[in-house]
């Protein structure tokens, strides 16, 4: 046989019993195999030998290498000289290699290998590629290798690898186990572990996460990192050391748990010794559980306790956190049926203000049951309703300063029935309802012990949908208007001398002016007799896209609000005495599907002022470009407090050759100073992405601003180092600049032209 002519040899296993050549290439069976070369020898009928451009194919494994031999009997391979493997989604080379071809099980020195990952789970892509001075296959999916190294990057992109003494993995569940591993980024060894466990996939492996690093000016230079326990399929806890350059160390706990019945969490922060506050075992403590009974019944309970006032304020960077002031401890059943409602709560509170300090529920019971009624009497139905509650108030009167009734506790009885008779049409509806409320109180500690009352509400709620087609600009729409009408009548009784157990006057807005009583909780009942008169229109394209959407309102009242009057909410009695409401305009409007513009106007015209106005302008071309401008102007509603009038500017914009801008500017006009600010760059390299945040946050809780420094390196497919466990980057970015998107976010059609 020369070498110049081609031969190929098809060889089944049974060929042993009864053999058999072929001299063409087939389609393969899984137990079938196919060599070929520019050479060939056939040795007792066992052993085959191809020599120059070899080529092995059995099952889906190509093998090709310039000599190969196969043992027939053994299922023995040996192949040396350019090795490369291919199938199974994936690829190997190396210098040679032994193996058990049926098994997969064998070593390649000197190898390279790429396998394929679940592209979905991959930020950046979606192959794994790496290399060994020795390369172990242990099976289908399995292999591990010695003195080897790991990427995610693309072959020619050595940005970033994991090197370890021993890496075994597993391409069916996308996981991957190092010993003694080393993260090197720009060949710069940036961490080390003895054991590194992770998954390409999510899934759940005992193992230290990324390390986070950040730094605060309350708190200094901040470092941690977390320990993850799978302890069962159902439960799991993280462990985390948390160093504070100015407080010193801190320990953090976590452990969850989730079945198809119940859930829950459990957390834990403690510091032995505050370094900058000589302040001594500091910590914050969560229960949280919740329990499904039946499919009806559920109950739980939440405990939260911190040591100190002070605690979030100098511990946190989340402005969410920064600002708490009560601590929820309470425990709650319920009962949900498709008509009734039935809730059970226990409720206290640690307070961290001596401003103020909420009533306690020890306990509530509460009771809402709605019903649709068809076909009554020619009529095509009617709505029932009944809301109760049953509460027993107290309260820690040590942080009660100025209220009139602090020494007030007691229960309070509340029975809302109504019912509602609608008539709907396609073109619009008209809503009438009676309700009644009842008011019951058992008091200790105020100028009555007693009171009861009983207080009727007529309202009429009615809209038309009005449309017609036209044309503009040459396109055709749809114009819609929708008038709107909405009158309510309540009669006045003295509630003066009722407490005010958790009683607030609604916000007016453009919804609550479509509200029966302008108080939120139970303990007032507005009188009224007024009327809402509102008209909406829209415009909407063929294909029902909504271009612009436009609403202008205002309430009329026929009588003054005496209630109102009584109340501790006003300054004076000029709101409860006028003849209407502000007028109150929003406007929603598209000037192409890229720039959006957003306006609300809340204007008082007996007295000329704009109250209330947010104007926002916001231009999206594609994701990972923002532009957002807003201005917000809140007047003072009563004499104590202050106007805000404050510009917002937030965005995001690539710079080209990977690089993108973030920041965000929210500037208070009345005292010429940021509320807060965020700045900073993000890089896209390919496989990985990096980004440096600075924030500056103004806290409630001092006159001192908080400043915070991120730093970020995300790998792709592999996590990120650099997140702060507390102030998480992703959070403070998605709450300055709404709408924002990450590289590993942004489809690859708009995030390949930053990268030129």
């Amino acid at each position: 046989m020369t070498s110049s002519l081609k031969i190929y040899f098809m060889i089944f296993l049974i060929l042993f019993l009864n053999s058999t050549l072929s001299y063409g290439e087939e389609q393969l069976s899984d137990d079938s195999l196919l060599i070929e070369g520019d050479s060939l020898e056939n040795t007792l009928d066992r052993k085959l030998k191809a020599s120059g451009n070899a080529v092995l194919k059995k099952g889906g494994n190509t093998i090709k290498a310039d000599l190969i031999e196969y043992d027939q009997v053994s299922d023995e391979l040996y192949a040396i000289g350019n090795i490369s493997v291919e199938g199974n989604g994936g690829s190997l080379t190396g210098s040679s290699i032994e193996l058990s071809v049926n098994e997969n099980i064998g070593f390649i020195p000197n190898a390279t290998f790429s396998s394929t990952l679940n592209k979905s789970n991959s930020s950046f892509n979606n192959k794994l590629r790496g290399s060994a001075k020795m390369l172990f296959l242990e099976g289908e999916s399995k292999k591990k290798l010695q003195n080897g190294s790991i990427t995610t990057c693309e072959a020619g992109q050595d940005d970033w690898f994991i090197k370890a003494s021993e890496i075994a993995i597993n391409d069916s569940s996308q996981t991957v186990a190092a010993k003694n591993a080393k993260l090197e980024f720009k060949g710069i060894p940036i961490l080390y572990s003895p054991l590194v466990n992770f998954s390409f996939n999510n899934d759940r492996k005992s193992g230290f996460l990324a390390p986070s690093v950040g730094t605060t000016s309350r708190s200094g230079f901040e470092s941690s990192i977390p320990y993850y326990f799978n302890l069962s399929p159902t439960s799991d806890a993280t462990l985390t050391p948390r160093y504070l350059g100015k407080r010193g160390f801190q320990m953090k706990g976590e452990y969850r748990y989730l079945d198809k019945n119940y859930s829950g969490a459990s957390n834990l922060e403690y510091m032995g010794k505050d370094n900058s506050s000589d302040k001594t075992n500091r910590y914050y403590g969560k229960l949280h559980h919740e329990q499904s009974l039946s499919d009806k019944i559920t109950g739980g309970f939440r405990i939260e306790k911190v040591s100190d006032d002070n605690y979030f304020s100098d511990m946190s960077s989340l402005i969410s956190a920064t600002s708490t002031v009560n601590l929820p401890q309470e425990a709650y059943l319920n009962y949900t049926s498709e008509k009734l409602d039935v809730n059970f709560l226990a409720q206290r509170y640690q307070n961290l203000t001596t401003t103020s300090s909420p009533y306690e529920r020890l306990p509530s019971i509460k009771i809402i049951h709605s019903d649709n009624h068809e076909n009554l009497d020619g009529f095509s139905s009617y709505e029932t309703s009944l809301n109760m509650s049953l509460t027993q108030f107290e309260r820690n009167h040590n942080f009660v300063a100025s209220s009139t009734n602090k020494n007030v506790s007691g229960r309070r009885f509340i029975s809302r029935p109504s019912i509602a008779l609608p008539f709907e049409t396609s073109y619009g509806y008209v809503k009438p309802r009676i309700s009644m409320n009842i008011l019951s109180y058992d008091l200790e500690g105020g100028s009555t012990n007693s009171k009861s009352m009983v207080i009727p509400t007529l309202s009429i709620d009615s809209r038309l949908l009005i449309d017609k087609k036209l044309t503009l600009a040459g396109k055709s729409f749809v114009q819609t208007l929708e008038p709107r009408i909405f009158y309510s009548y309540t009669p006045y009784k003295k509630q003066e001398d009722l407490p005010m157990f958790d009683t607030a006057l609604t916000n007016l807005n453009l919804e609550s002016l479509f509200i029966e009583n302008q108080f939120v909780g139970g303990d007032r009942v507005m009188d009224s007799n007024q009327f809402t008169i509102a008209a909406t229109t829209r415009f909407l394209d063929d294909a029902g896209y909504e271009w612009l959407n436009a609403t202008l309102a205002q309430r009329f009242y026929l009588s003054d609000r005496k209630v109102l009057k009584e109340t501790q909410f006003l300054n004076s009695n000029s709101a409860a005495q006028s003849d209407s409401s502000d007028l109150f305009l929003t406007a929603t409007g598209y000037i192409n599907k890229a720039l959006k513009i957003d306006s609300a106007i809340q204007y008082n015209p007996n007295e000329s002022t704009t109250n209330r106005a947010t104007l926002r302008t916001r231009y999206s071309p594609n994701p990972g470009k923002l532009i957002d401008v807003s201005y917000r102007l809140i007047r003072g509603l009563t004499a104590a407090d202050d106007d805000i009038k404050q510009i917002n500017l937030a965005g995001q914009w690539p710079l080209g050759r990977g690089w993108s801008s973030i920041g965000r500017y929210n500037y208070d006009i009345q005292k010429s100073s940021a509320v807060e600010s965020l700045g900073g760059f993000e890089f896209d390299g390919g496989c990985w992405t990096s980004r440096i945040v600075v924030n500056k946050l103004q806290l409630a809780t001092t006159d001192k601003a908080n400043y915070s420094l991120f730093l970020q390196i995300e790998l792709g497919g592999l996590g990120s180092l650099g997140t702060s466990n507390d102030a998480n980057l992703f959070d403070v970015i998605n709450r300055n600049v709404p709408g924002a998107s990450f590289a590993s976010e942004i489809p690859d059609q708009y995030r390949k032209e930053n990268l030129n």
